[in-house]
């Protein structure tokens, strides 16, 4: 062969292996793409999977919270509001449940249970809204729904827990589709299933913060609408105060906050300099008011008790000059209580949208934490006025099988930038706390908590 065509010859072989590698690098490419969108397909099913049971888990705490309420509403206006939420909640649920990867069938007893919620719920509601209340079968009725909603509840909690020990996912779940389970009684499936986060309902709202605490009022913060504006100078002079002289070195505005409260943002650093010892505190640029300050320490023992603690944070506040407080509620967590406080007006009146939080260290008592927002938002001279019907006339209007132990008049923040003054009913009914507010008014039940006690603190749904 002449070396002209062996040249030839040996570059068409070139050109072959050339074309053989690029098309082997783009089948490569080609089955690593197909692989990556595999798996963003296998995340994106999983995650689907994965809200849809925390919406179930969600809606069934929901249903469940509603029923404890809805037995002791003695209101047709509160209980058809209660019912429906229950609708409401209900049917989500149902449709939360149809979308998790279980096989056809296997949750037809559970299904079935939250569509005869649904039902009864809106049945009631009709009933209600005609100003009229459940008789005593339809109040039997909502016992067991109440009673099948615990169970069902509990069950889906240890669906999560065996999920997270077997380490099993939804998305290998509906890949199999094999998932049988049997009934636990008439109205709840009892099954291994469940999501893979540990944490995925809605916790109840920490009472610490004050019964209405999730109801900030919006608007201009009506504790400073007459305040005079004041300079960085008085700023400074209004945090040695509250911090103590002593504990200041140099004071620096590291913000200029602006938002619903203007604010100068400032960091403290002590005398020594320590930069690890630094505080961070907000000083309202109208009336030269603490709003927020924070001393992130960390609080590594502890060696005083909760009445010692709260003393030192009533102590603490009298020194500040706020006005007549009384202490609401309290939460411990990592050596340190926050102790909420609530503005006491005429002759004792609890106006719960005048709170604030205080944060003591429980190891020499040194203030680490206030909140004053909602304090400010809301505190002004009012004119809360005395009520209309007597305490006997309101206590009739709380359910009978409320076991009252305590009764006092309050203020609560109501909708639409509003507050009412009602009576507040403590009391127990099948084991549970609830606070019934009344209104000191007209009678009408306004609002209903249930209190879950805790070692920590206390919560409120």
């Amino acid at each position: 062969m002449e070396e002209k065509d062996f040249k030839r010859t040996l570059n068409i072989w070139r050109g072959i292996t050339i074309a053989l590698v690029i098309a082997l690098v783009g089948v490569g490419i080609y089955a690593y793409n197909l692989f990556r969108q595999k798996d963003q397909l296998a995340t994106l099913l999983q995650n689907q999977y994965q809200r849809a049971f925390r919406d179930l888990v969600t809606d069934v705490e929901n249903v469940r919270i509603l029923l404890d309420k809805a037995e002791v509403s003695a209101s047709p206006v509160q209980c058809n509001s209660l019912m429906t939420q229950l609708w409401q909640n209900g049917h989500a649920a149902t449709q939360s449940l149809g979308q998790i990867p279980i096989s056809l069938g296997v949750l037809g007893n559970t299904e079935k249970f939250l569509n005869q919620l649904s039902d009864f719920s809106f049945s009631m509601s009709k009933v209600n809204a005609g100003n009229k209340l459940m008789n005593d079968d339809q109040k039997n009725q909502l016992g067991q729904l109440a009673n099948y909603s615990t169970n069902l509840l509990n069950e889906l909690r240890t669906m999560q827990q065996d999920i997270n020990a077997d380490g099993i996912k939804f998305g290998e779940m509906a890949k199999k589709g094999l998932f049988h389970m049997k009934d636990a009684g008439e109205n709840v499936a009892d099954t291994k299933f469940g999501g893979i986060e540990k944490q995925f309902t809605e916790y109840p709202t920490m009472i610490y913060d004050g019964p209405f605490s999730d109801n900030v009022i919006e608007g201009k913060p009506k504790g400073l609408e007459k305040e005079q504006e004041v300079d960085l100078k008085k700023a400074e002079e209004r945090v040695k105060k509250f911090i103590g002289a002593d504990k200041v070195g140099k004071i620096t505005e590291i913000s200029s906050g602006k938002g619903t409260i203007n604010v100068y943002g400032l960091e403290v650093t002590p005398p020594d300099g320590d930069k690890a010892k630094t505080v961070f505190i907000d000083v309202t640029k109208k009336g030269g008011h603490v709003l927020w300050m924070l001393d992130p320490r960390a609080v590594t023992e502890k060696k005083l008790s909760e009445e010692e603690a709260t003393a030192k944070a009533k102590e603490f506040l009298k020194t500040q000059d706020f006005g007549d407080l009384e202490e609401t509620f309290f939460y411990k967590n990592d050596n340190t209580i926050t102790v909420t406080y609530v503005a006491l007006e005429d002759g004792g009146v609890l106006v719960y949208p005048d709170q604030m939080k205080v944060k003591v260290a429980l190891d020499n008592g040194d203030i680490v934490g206030f909140d004053a927002m909602q304090y400010l938002k809301a505190h002004r001279k009012r004119d809360i006025g005395t009520p209309i019907i007597s305490q006997e006339e309101a206590k009739a209007k709380v359910a009978t099988n409320l076991e009252i132990n305590r009764v006092r008049l309050t203020l609560i923040p109501m909708p639409g930038d509003k507050e009412q003054l009602c009576y507040e009913f403590r009391g127990k009914c099948k084991d549970n706390d609830y606070f019934v507010y009344i209104n000191a008014e007209n009678g009408n039940e306004e609002n209903i908590l249930r209190i879950i006690k805790e070692e920590n603190g206390t919560l409120t749904q």
